[in-house]
Formats: C-alpha cells, structure tokens, sequence
C-alpha cells in the first residue's frame, strides 16, 4: 500500500498507530543526541512545512487538512516522519541526478533526520519568537489576484459509474489582444477532480459541442473539436502542482472571441457533487519575444497482457533543429511503473531528460528545468516506458489483473511524454511545427488503422465476417502497408470461399514483407492449401519454418512443421 498525505482522515489514524510500531527501523531511530539543542518547531520545523508543505496543506489547497499552524503538525508527527523517510512526502517523483529542475520539492537527508530528530524528542514546539511569518493566499489564489477570473459553468458529478472526461466551455471575455504569462487553474473538489487541462479555441467548434449538449460542456478525452494548446504550452492542474508564470518574453497570446476549454479528468466519489472551476489569467504589456514549441512523444500501441511485469513502450522523435528543452510533463496511468525520458546527441552522449523509477498516478506534475537544456538537431529524443500488470504493483486496480490496453479511462492505459522547446529562430519554429505534423498525423493514422483491425479482428471471432471485412478495408484505406490486416483480410477471404481475393490479398503482404516475415508467408500458405495449390503451399510453408526457425519463433516453427507435414501428405495422396 502506497503511503499518502492525501489519505483520507480515518486512514491516516489507521497509518499513524502501524507507523508507531515500524518507526524505529523506519527511520533508523537512535537514541535523542542530548548534547544538543533540540530540534523544535518553531525555528527548524515550521519553515520546512511553509515551503514544502503549504502549497497543499493550507485553507483551499488540494489536501484534506493544513499543516500551518504548530498542532496540526503535532498531531500528525508520526504519520509525516514516515511519510518524509520513505520519500513519499512532498511529491516528487523524479530521480535525483536525472534532470536538474526549478522548484524541486525533494528533501535532503539532512532535513528528513531533522524531522525525524523532531518526532523522536516529543514534537517540541520551542521558542515561538523562533517563528517566521506564515504564508498567506491572497482570496487563495497562489499567484496573487488575477488581471482576469472565467468562471467555468458547475457541472454535476454523478455519484457511482465510471471515471469522466468533461470539456467545460467559456468565454473569454476580452475586447482586444491580451498577453498571458500565467494561468492558475482552480478546477473544484480535489477528491473529484483528478487533473484538469486547459485549451484554447478560437473557432466555435467547442461552443457548438457543448450546445448539443444538454449539461454544461461535452465528454471525451479525445476532442472533436479545434481546441489545442496555446502557442507551445501544456497548462494543466494536478494535486502538488504550484502554477508559475511563463519565462520572461514567451506570454501567449489570447484574441476576442477566443474560448477556453477546460477537460476535467473526473472520479465519482460515492454521492454526486458539483464542480465549479474558475481560471485566473495574468497579463503582461509586451508581446512575446520568443514562441515555444511542443514535442508531444506518445504510443497507442499499448496491450499489456496480465501478469507482465516489465512491458515497455517507446517513441522516439529526431529534432531536425537545434532547440532549448524548457520543461518536460509525462503521463502514465496505474501500471506505470518506470518513466524514462533522454535525448540521444548525434555523437552518442545522453542527455537525461527525466528519470521516475516509482511512478505515481496520483502525483502527475509537469517539471520545469533551473537551466533550458540545449540540444542540436539530430537529436534523438526517446520515451521509454515500463509498465508493471502485476499483483506485485500494488497500485495496479484490477485483482487479479487483467489484460490492459490504451484508453483515456483511469482503467486503460497511456503513454505520453510532453517536452516543450524553444527553437532558435522563427524559422527553426516553422520547420519543426511542420515536421512535428506530419508525425502527429502518422502516428494518427496508424492509431485509427490499428483500431479498425481490432473492430474486424472482433467481428470476425464471432463469424460476422462480412461486417470483419468492411473494418480490414477501411484499415487498409488508411494504411495499406498494414501487414496485419492484410493477413486477416485473407484469413477472412478463405472462409467465405473467396479464394481468387485470398489470394491477391496475401501475395501482396509477402510483398509488402519482402517475403522476410514468418506469419505472413504461413497465411500465404493456408490460402494456397484452401485453394488446391498444395506444391505452392508446400514451397510457401518452407519457406515460413525456416524464417520462424531463424528469428526464434518457436510457437510458430512448431505450427509450420505440423502445417508442412500436412501439405505433404496431401501431395502424396493426389500423385498416388
């Protein structure tokens, strides 16, 4: 079990009583050193919990209490000593080492055995001239009062059911040209609300969804609409996020008659609540002097079959410019276990970009870097992801597990690695936003060709073969080269007696294959068997063994040699 801050209270009496009894080993607990002070809460504690803790643990924050004043953290020493020794407190999940970022969050382990050191002698509170001043919000926005406030429209979360992605539309009202450096996004209940992102439109695409609509806004991770990110920025909220403004020179800029589309990442509670966002945009004079772009590294090739421990998935991108890397936002769900993102130089060297070896769905962050990280074009830029469908991953929400793919849902899975960047020169920008698109619209193909041979693939294992065939078609529109397809369409073919299609169909994937790939030459074979040519089937089935046999395949050699064996004996018998 995964040890939080934001665990409920009743958890959390539950947790400090078993951490009473763990803590000695815990923490290495050692005799109080009485020769010096004590560590108290006034002078080395509470400014720990202002900085580290506050943003979280205060009135409004995203916690379930508040950690400013001298009993609550009293009250709750054990439960912090073992939260801040095993490191699950304050969130941070990248490795140290891996990526040097602003506002880290990690402790030293000088300042968790000062903690511990306070726990062990008796939470002490000291002298409280020791005191520094508390923080204070102002109306509780973190970045001060906002230029501008949008209120979102409420939206009722029902009370059971499956998680939700609701797209809340506004507008924004500005009569002229605005420049945004900041955007502090208060998306509602915390225990609701598991993260929020925000998007700009300036069509009415969004306006016209959400007017088909009956409730406030539309559903859908994945927007029908044109609503993106803004001028190379991934504004987003999540619990322990604090919101920054944008580097000097680089505000976005917002038009009248731009909307703004908040898609909140919804989880039923147990009885139905409402949710009221508000965003607080912050303004600056000058227009951008430097425009950021987004590499937005992903997989939908995700298929993680119960019980695998280690399945990875990797995308990769080659920068055909030099850029800055700014910050660096990845996304996993459950079965996310180890995040890895680097950059290959044309020489060989890695540049690390970010290294999670725990990762936790409940702490997504997006991580900005103290010093932009240059890298030159011909950069390889990888994401490389380790999912674990496990019982050992004690996050993992389906007992015993179950077979997982890709899906916008808490259940399903994801793959994402948003990097932004600053090219060096507006045309740098233009070449890479070009580049970036037709990868996008690749991948995009791809992800929808692969969709309609799953769809085919179903329909065909419950016979409806004709229906199977219009989805391998419509695949094929989309990617003829799918290999996959091609296999299945004949595999259909056959068992509709359409031997002639079966055929072209199947001579065109081991052309497409260059006759290299085992399964495609072995279908080749089964539709040449199906039609009478059993010496071309024999020849086609040879030639499959013995590339199955070469690339290790060995579930597939056994199932050649029984095929061939077959054919052959069929041969005999006609020459009989």
């Amino acid at each position: 079990m995964r040890l939080s801050l934001l665990s409920s209270v009743a958890f959390t009496s539950f947790v400090a009583v078993a951490v009473m009894i763990c803590w000695p080993r815990a923490l290495g607990a050692q005799p109080p050193d009485t020769t010096s002070s004590p560590v108290t809460y006034a002078k080395e504690i509470a400014p720990l919990m202002y900085t580290r803790c506050a943003s979280c643990h205060r009135p409004g924050g995203s916690a379930p209490f508040g950690l400013l004043r001298y009993e609550d953290v009293r009250d709750r020493a054990t439960l912090i000593g073992e939260a801040v020794a095993r490191r699950r407190m304050p969130p941070w999940l990248p490795e140290p080492g891996y990526g040097k970022f602003a506002g880290e969050r990690r402790l030293s382990a000088a300042e968790i055995e000062m903690i511990r050191q306070w726990v062990v002698d008796g939470a002490v509170l000291g002298d409280t001239a020791d005191l520094p001043a508390a923080p204070s919000w102002r109306d509780e926005w973190e970045l001060g009062v906002p230029d501008l406030v949008v209120d979102l429209p409420s939206y009722t979360v029902p009370g059971d059911g499956r998680d939700l992605y609701r797209n809340l539309v506004a507008a924004i009202p500005v009569s002229q040209i605005h420049y945004v450096t900041a955007v502090e996004i208060r998306p509602g209940d915390p225990k609701i609300v598991h993260h929020a992102r925000m998007m700009i439109d300036t069509t009415s695409s969004s306006s016209e969804l959400d007017a088909l609509d009956a409730d406030p806004g539309f559903d859908g991770m994945d927007l029908e609409s044109d609503a993106g990110n803004p001028d190379g920025f991934f504004l987003g909220w999540t619990p322990g996020k604090v919101p920054s403004a944008a580097p000097e020179g680089m505000a976005w800029r917002v038009a009248p008659g731009t909307d703004v589309v908040l898609q909140l990442h919804l989880r039923p509670g147990g009885e139905p609540a409402i949710v009221q966002p508000q965003l607080g945009f912050h303004f600056v004079d000058a227009p951008p002097r430097h425009v950021p772009a987004l590499i937005m590294l992903k997989s939908f090739d995700i298929d993680i079959p119960p019980g695998e421990e280690e399945y990875v998935v990797v995308d990769e991108y080659v920068l055909p410019v030099d850029v800055d890397v700014l910050s660096v936002y990845p996304h996993a769900h459950y079965l996310g276990r180890e995040l890895q993102g680097f950059a290959t130089l044309p020489g060989g060297r890695i540049e690390w970009l970010i290294h999670i070896l725990d990762w936790d769905f409940n702490w997504q962050d997006e991580y900005r870097y103290a010093e932009p990280i240059p890298l030159p074009a011909g950069t390889v830029l990888t994401m490389q992801y380790t999912y674990d469908n496990s019982r050992n991953n004690s996050q993992n929400p389906n007992s015993p597990p179950k077979r997982v793919t890709y899906g916008p849902n808490s259940s399903d899975e994801m793959a994402d690695l948003v990097i932004q960047v600053l090219p060096r020169t507006p045309v740098d920008l233009a070449v890479l936003n070009r580049d970036l698109a037709w990868k996008y619209e690749v991948r995009e193909v791809n992800y929808l060709a692969r969709e309609q041979y799953v769809l085919g693939n179903a329909l065909a294992s419950r016979g409806l073969i004709s229906e199977a065939l219009n989805h391998y078609r419509e695949g094929l529109r989309l990617r003829s080269d799918h290999l996959g397809i091609h296999v299945a369409m004949a595999r259909a073919l056959v068992s509709l007696n359409e031997l002639d299609a079966a055929t072209l169909i199947a001579e065109r994937a081991a052309q497409l294959s260059q006759y290299g790939d085992a399964g495609v030459l072995g279908a080749l074979a089964a539709v040449y068997a199906a039609d009478g040519k059993t010496d071309l089937a024999i020849k086609t089935a040879q030639a499959a063994l013995e590339r199955a046999v070469a690339a290790g395949e060995e579930d597939l050699a056994r199932e050649m040699r029984g095929r061939l064996a077959r054919y052959e004996r069929r041969e005999g018998r006609g020459n009989s």
